[in-house]
């Protein structure tokens, strides 16, 4: 995945974490279209911002969480170039990606995977400041 993938992947699964609601049954089919299309390519990841824009409650969240997550690298690279961010995350993020976005409720599954300490590990690594383990 490309920074601004991954960078979009993870906003966007904090973001349906964030929703009291299941999602409308036209945005969760097109949220399974690209599950389905992430599954046969992980740069496959086009149309989250579409997707989010469609829905306001979502695009709302959305677009916070990638403001918050821009800032926060914005804090790594204070007063130097910006580094490419980590690799490590991709195939842990990817998968939870396809789960999250292959389920019949997207919104349930990712506040499943927002208990864990996936989110936690994945924005880590995002910012820099995982431990390299």
């Amino acid at each position: 995945m490309k920074d601004n993938d991954i960078i979009n992947v993870f906003a966007f699964l904090t973001a349906l974490g964030q929703l009291d609601t299941p999602l409308p049954f036209d945005i969760q089919s097109q949220i399974n279209n690209i599950g389905k299309a992430i599954e046969l390519n992980s740069s496959n990841i086009r149309g989250l911002d579409l997707i989010a824009e469609s829905y306001p409650d979502l695009d709302h969240i959305y677009q916070q969480e990638v403001f918050k997550i821009r800032g926060l690298i914005g804090e790594r690279n204070k007063s130097l170039p910006p580094e490419p961010l980590s690799n490590k995350p991709t195939n842990e993020l990817t998968n939870a990606a396809v789960n999250v976005f292959n389920s019949y409720d997207s919104v349930d599954t990712a506040k499943k995977v927002a208990t864990s300490n996936f989110i936690t590990k994945v924005l880590a690594f995002i910012t820099g400041n995982a431990n390299n383990d």
